[in-house]
């Protein structure tokens, strides 16, 4: 089999950036049109650094990698790289393969038991471009070849 990579998922992160777009600039309208003896944009400023905070990450971690065309997730014979935690998984080392979905999300979560026991590993699809279940099968259809 060759080498299967899968790219950020552009639509997620346009997502995630016009969301803290959206609250900085209900922050910001809320201290414009409130009344100028109310001290309401005391409250609201740290509000506003932290979603600027967060934007600033989300662009960082996964708009210049869209940008670039970078892999989020790549599987060859040997092992599974998974870029968003760093995570590395060896077939080998993997004795089943599950998934749920998300409760908070559509994104799925597939899971890899160890063999030696050692704690699970997961990934989320959540920045992987592409379906859910093929992303899935892509993975079992690896695991299932070269463990």
């Amino acid at each position: 089999m060759d080498v299967t990579k899968y790219k950020y998922s552009a639509k997620q992160t346009i997502y995630a950036i016009l969301l803290f777009l959206g609250m900085i600039i209900f922050g910001c309208y809320e201290i414009a049109t409130d009344a100028p003896a109310d001290d309401l944009w005391k409250i609201m400023i740290p509000f506003i650094v932290l979603f600027g905070a967060f934007l600033v990450y989300v662009c960082y971690k996964y708009l210049l990698p869209v940008l670039r065309g970078e892999t989020v997730l790549e599987l060859d014979n040997y092992q599974l790289q998974y870029r968003v935690t760093n995570l590395t998984i060896c077939w080998k080392d993997v004795a089943s393969i599950s998934y749920s979905t998300g409760s908070r999300s559509s994104s799925w979560s597939i899971m890899f038991f160890m063999k030696d026991g050692s704690k699970t590993k997961t990934i989320s699809t959540l920045y992987i471009a592409g379906d859910d279940s093929a992303i899935y099968n892509t993975v079992v259809l690896y695991f299932e070849k070269y463990k």
